[in-house]
């Protein structure tokens, strides 16, 4: 029997927890899972829910509370604790999506081989202005040509990631939904008299809310059946909310989004708006899908894995506000019966591609091809 060490940071718990409580309660004829698990204290989940879901699903686990930012070097001291630990766990394969940005594979060579690993991947190229994207893709380059054993979230990065990287190991695998809870207790829109788009998450360039207002801004003079709300943090809101014209149609929730606050966001929305200049992989449509939310998004190659135009949600030309308010023009002429259908085609697909036995099994499939 394999052991096999999940090494999961905070950014990566809701990615990882399905997959290991999958992993460990159908495989467990095939696998000794042991989950660790970093957290840092900014994310959404606490170290009692941590060690409360691994009790309740019988998963052996060990909870990290990492201080300290992520450039400081006394964090060496911490990242040396964890490699010592993987050392004595003597796991066969080890699954990291923590990676301990920006130091702990240096040092990596000092406690064990670079074959244990299997490095999870999620942007093969950084995104447009992320914080820290320098330091992140040095840091993802290096684990990119000094390890042999890839893990990658979708199609089109793998094909970059091929590209660069000819003579690697890799599967591919996407991300399975993102559930925060039940909507049971939330006010689920029954009616499309007024149609409702939600844009929610940290707020930064790449990601178009710009773009959303100024499509807004012209809509508003033909339109008063829509609303946008826009929840999320964001560092630079002035500059966002100068653009915006025709105020009554925006709702403005600005700060952290609660992880509880998630279901009743959703629930009052009709589409989930994803105007973005670029993306690798999103988590906010992941959770939408999970409550059978369609999206309005830029037709990037990622969202054409996810979005089928016209049939489960709507693709713009990335960028294109005309087009963009085409798509939202759309989706307020749907009556109550065109957009069931549209949500009864987005179950479809979901139950069809996001399947989290199938996207296990791939997991399976490549640890038992690591020798």
């Amino acid at each position: 029997m394999k052991r096999v060490v999940f090494l999961t940071g905070e950014d990566m718990l809701d990615v990882d927890m399905p997959i290991v409580k999958e992993l460990n309660s159908s495989n467990a004829n095939q696998f000794r899972i042991i989950w660790i698990v970093v957290l840092r204290g900014y994310g959404w989940f606490k170290k009692e829910e941590i060690i409360s879901f691994c009790e309740q699903n019988k998963i052996e686990h060990i909870v990290f509370e990492q201080i300290g930012k992520l450039k400081n070097p006394f964090t060496i001291i911490f990242y040396i604790k964890i490699l010592k630990l993987l050392k004595k766990l003597n796991a066969n394969i080890i699954y990291d999506s923590f990676l301990g940005v920006p130091y702990m594979h240096f040092f990596r060579p000092l406690f064990l081989k670079k074959e244990l690993f299997v490095i999870s991947i999620h942007d093969v190229v950084q995104h447009y202005k992320m914080n820290n994207k320098l330091v992140r893709s040095v840091y993802n380059t290096f684990l990119m040509k000094t390890y042999k054993n890839f893990h990658i979230f979708s199609d089109n990065q793998l094909k970059v990631f091929k590209e660069k990287f000819k003579n690697k190991n890799s599967f591919c695998s996407p991300l399975y939904l993102k559930n925060f809870g039940s909507m049971a207790e939330t006010s689920k829109l029954t009616n499309k008299d007024v149609t409702y788009f939600l844009f929610f998450g940290i707020i930064r360039p790449n990601k178009g809310l710009d773009l959303l207002i100024e499509a807004a801004n012209v809509l508003g003079k033909k339109y008063n059946n829509f609303h946008i709300v826009v929840a999320g943090k964001c560092d630079d809101w002035e500059s966002y909310q100068n653009l915006i014209t025709r105020p009554e149609h925006f709702t403005i929730k600005l700060g952290n989004v609660e992880k509880e606050d998630v279901p009743a966001l959703l629930a009052n929305a009709h589409f989930l708006a994803l105007p973005y200049r670029d993306v690798t992989q999103s988590g906010v449509l992941l959770t939408a899908y999970n409550y059978n939310i369609p999206v309005i998004a830029s037709k990037l190659e990622w969202f054409e894995e996810y979005v089928d135009d016209k049939v489960n949600g709507y693709l713009f030309e990335s960028e294109n506000v005309g087009d963009l308010i085409k798509k939202m023009e759309m989706s307020i002429n749907l009556n109550l019966t065109q957009y069931e259908q549209l949500v009864n085609n987005l179950k479809h697909f979901v139950s069809e591609k996001i399947n989290i036995k199938e996207i296990a099994s791939e997991y399976v499939k490549f640890f038992e091809s690591i020798n």
